[in-house]
């Protein structure tokens, strides 16, 4: 088990998070949840041997974007492991974040392409 891979999933949505939990972990991972984004930043300080950060932005407390931010100014090397999967239009987040962030998905998102690209940034 050790030397699995491991994601993190920050979703307020509990389906939407097991769902991605589930299909993470057939593709071999060691998957990590967060509720939002307080908790994604404490695992994230706590544990940085995440090899993929799947992030929603509409969260209670601490939203996405406060992640990405937090991500930029105390680990932006995880900016580029970061996958984000929101219902905020893509432009939005592209207009912030593009070329920081690995890819960005808009919900729903295309389940075939989204594990393609997890697989993508593994590599």
């Amino acid at each position: 088990m050790a030397d699995r891979k491991r994601a993190l999933v920050v979703d307020d949505d509990e389906p939407i998070r097991t769902m991605l939990t589930k299909i993470l972990e057939r593709h071999s991972l060691e998957v990590d949840v967060a509720r939002d984004g307080q908790e994604a930043i404490d695992r994230i300080t706590g544990d940085n041997g995440y090899a993929v950060i799947l992030l929603d932005l509409m969260m209670p407390r601490v939203d996405g974007f406060q992640v990405l931010d937090y991500l930029s100014q105390h680990h932006p090397a995880k900016l580029a492991r970061t996958i984000v999967a929101s219902a905020i239009p893509e432009s939005e987040v592209r207009r912030r974040f593009e070329g920081h962030v690995y890819r960005i998905h808009a919900k729903p998102f295309d389940m075939a392409r989204l594990i393609g690209d997890v697989k993508a940034c593994l590599n």
